[in-house]
């Protein structure tokens, strides 16, 4: 779920935090870092558990039963299709998530009318309708709930506006935790057993990178500002954008300081998050630039990477 661009994000993001401040403690943004990616676990957690917290509402709030008339078998498959949904069950009961469930970081139970919302939009949905007309088996429960949380995190407008005000780094995280939901679909289907997925690849050496990028950014500071002040004598500081600066410093910290990093990946990394970043003409500016110091860096022999390097 962590992958190397978002380890690059969260600490350019913290990096950028202090960009300009007199006094500035490495330390302290190391565990800033650390804390925004350990946290990835707990917002995957927050998302999942809508599902189940969602069921609780519909059980609570409209269950056909309490309604003054009589309730039709329409309303009752519908309460049957959310409340007594076999995946949503198995979510609830995954130790995990019964442990988070216990004491949330996102309490759901608060947010009833964006519930309800979310509840009507689904309603009038091609894959609600599809479900209503089954026979509501296992595999009908399955495709209707991953339809569910698809919809919460690439369509729906509400969900996407609640978890921006919970969240600051939703806009970065959003992908890999909808990739991590599908992980956790694949193994439901294969094995029928709910398994949250592992926050790190390698939980050692994530955080150990963001550290590096970290420390590296800081004690080379003062010869990577004179690299870019030496390859952009037209521009001077406040002609180049501070995220673009940043971006740059990060680059090329890797270049010389990070020798199991290829330069290729470093470039294709830095470019990348600039075009999510900053101007519509950042990305081809940093390209220019570092590509320009990395060929003069190479000609001096200042370049010296090892091993097969880390890729992602």
């Amino acid at each position: 779920m962590l992958n190397r661009r978002l380890i690059r994000i969260k600490t350019f993001q913290a990096i950028f935090g202090e960009f300009g401040q007199e006094s500035v403690r490495p330390a302290t943004i190391v565990n800033n870092v650390k804390q925004s990616m350990r946290g990835m676990g707990q917002n995957l957690l927050a998302v999942l558990s809508f599902g189940p917290e969602f069921s609780h509402f519909i059980l609570s709030e409209r269950n056909p039963s309490e309604f003054k008339f009589q309730p039709s078998s329409e309303d009752k498959k519908s309460f049957a299709l959310i409340t007594e949904n076999p995946f949503l069950q198995a979510l609830k009961e995954e130790p995990e998530m019964d442990g988070y469930l216990a004491r949330p970081t996102f309490d759901w139970q608060q947010e009833k009318d964006t519930m309800l919302l979310i509840f009507k939009e689904i309603k009038n949905s091609d894959e609600y309708a599809a479900a209503m007309s089954s026979s509501l088996s296992s595999q009908d429960y399955f495709e209707f709930t991953k339809f569910l949380y698809k919809y919460l995190l690439l369509d729906s407008v509400e969900f996407e506006q609640l978890m921006e005000d919970k969240n600051i780094f939703w806009y970065d995280e959003k992908i890999p935790i909808l990739k991590s939901l599908e992980k956790v679909f694949t193994d439901y289907e294969n094995t029928n057993r709910i398994k949250i997925p592992s926050l790190f690849r390698n939980e050692s050496e994530d955080l150990q990178m963001a550290e590096d990028l970290v420390s590296q950014y800081f004690e080379h500071k003062s010869s990577l500002e004179e690299s870019i002040n030496k390859y952009t004598p037209g521009w001077d500081s406040d002609r180049i954008t501070k995220i673009d600066y940043v971006l740059m410093m990060m680059a090329l910290l890797e270049f010389k300081h990070m020798p199991m990093i290829p330069v290729k990946v470093t470039l294709n990394e830095y470019i990348e998050i600039a075009k999510m970043y900053s101007t519509p003409k950042s990305s081809k500016f940093l390209n220019g630039i570092l590509d320009k110091i990395l060929n003069d860096w190479k000609e001096q022999d200042l370049i010296h990477k090892k091993g097969r390097g880390l890729i992602g």
